[in-house]
């Protein structure tokens, strides 16, 4: 939490959240982002922000909640409330759909030669100060950045 008190600004202050992680692999084979994707714990980190109503992470453009926008292409119409655990689900659907959630999850593949590479899997939310300041363990592990003083003040959270 102190990290979070550290970033300027008051409670309505836009603050954008990116998580990234990596996977190195074969991008010969066509299938390093899927297996980067079941490698990284980009998803769990996703889904664990987007399911924690207090944050309400909204897309990095306009003003579409994220879940909201995984709910309007119906990728979680056979969750049962009550059966599992939401974050869990998510986290399936994510990885299950990632080529589908443009915005969402993304991924960049940087090639060492014909056959190995890396592939980082990286996400960008938008969240309000005040909203992190009440769910401040949901984003462990993301960077938190603000504009601030004519640059970007960040910080690791």
């Amino acid at each position: 939490m102190s990290k979070i008190n550290n970033i300027p600004g008051n409670n309505d202050t836009m603050v954008t959240l990116t998580y990234e992680d990596y996977h190195e692999g074969w991008h010969s084979t066509g299938d390093l982002e899927e297996d980067s994707i079941g490698q990284t714990d980009t998803a769990e980190q996703l889904a664990r922000v987007i399911t924690d109503y207090n944050l309400q992470a909204k897309l990095p453009w306009g003003e579409t909640n994220a879940l909201d926008a995984m709910r309007s292409q119906d990728l979680l119409e056979d969750y049962e409330r009550g059966e599992e655990d939401f974050a869990g689900y998510v986290t399936e659907k994510i990885k299950e759909n990632f080529m589908e959630l443009d915005g969402l999850i993304e991924c960049s593949i940087e090639q060492y030669d014909h056959k190995r590479g890396k592939c980082t899997v990286s996400s960008e939310l938008i969240v309000t100060l005040g909203d992190l300041k009440e769910s401040p363990h949901s984003a462990s592990g993301w960077t938190a950045s603000v504009d601030h003083n004519d640059g970007t003040f960040s910080v690791d959270l």
